[in-house]
């Protein structure tokens, strides 16, 4: 017998988020695991067991900590501006790992030359751009890719150059439509996390403005 619409189960691949109760694709939520009675975010997919799960959104990770108790059936202690500085920081660990896979695959045009051209040409999928870019940013390539969405800001020179065994690295372009859409997703995510702990001076995805 068909069920009424209202009664109709959701699809297998969908999961509830323990903040606003809704259910999404697993793609468009993040997975949160307990590991040595710690909570971990999941971003990479790879760890087993009870997992729970919670929108990319300020709004949904400020009311994830009443839920998260319910979901893996245990007290979990942990408040929302923890949760925030907990997603910041995995998102970082997880954005360096895919640049330096990147790298590693021949995927990644590193330093203004080689990313502008890739920028230039068509190859690169996303800008890397460092927060202290400086005049980099004012770069028609960089401009384009700010206004279709391909470009997004993170880290310091320094750091860039010290993830890539480089001098400081101002900018870099990713020629890998995959990883640049989950290194995307992975900055809108850590931006949701600064949001959340109130602390998200420096954090933000927008490419600076030249200086």
């Amino acid at each position: 017998m068909t069920r009424p619409p209202n009664e109709e189960r959701a699809p297998a691949h969908t999961w509830m988020c323990v903040g606003c109760g809704l259910r999404a694709d697993a793609g468009a939520l993040l997975r949160l695991v307990v590991a040595d009675d710690e909570v971990v975010f999941d971003l990479a997919g790879g760890s087993f067991g009870r997992g729970a799960h919670v929108h990319p959104s300020p709004e949904c990770l400020a009311k994830a900590p009443r839920g998260l108790s319910r979901a893996f059936k245990r007290e979990i202690k942990i408040d929302s501006a923890e949760l925030g500085r907990l997603l910041v920081a995995a998102c970082d660990r997880r954005l360096a790992g895919l640049l330096l896979a990147a790298r590693r695959t021949r995927v990644l045009a590193i330093g203004a030359d080689e990313a502008l051209g890739a920028l230039r040409s068509g190859k690169a999928d996303l800008a890397i751009v460092a927060v202290d870019a400086g005049s980099i940013a004012s770069k028609i390539e960089v401009q384009q890719a700010v206004a279709e969405g391909r470009a997004i800001a993170w880290k310091t020179k320094a750091d860039l150059g010290a993830l890539l065994g480089e001098a400081n690295v101002a900018i870099c372009g990713v020629c890998h439509a995959g990883i640049a859409s989950e290194l995307r997703d992975l900055r809108a995510a850590a931006d949701a996390g600064a949001a959340t702990t109130r602390e998200g001076s420096g954090c933000s995805s927008t490419v600076p403005e030249a200086r």
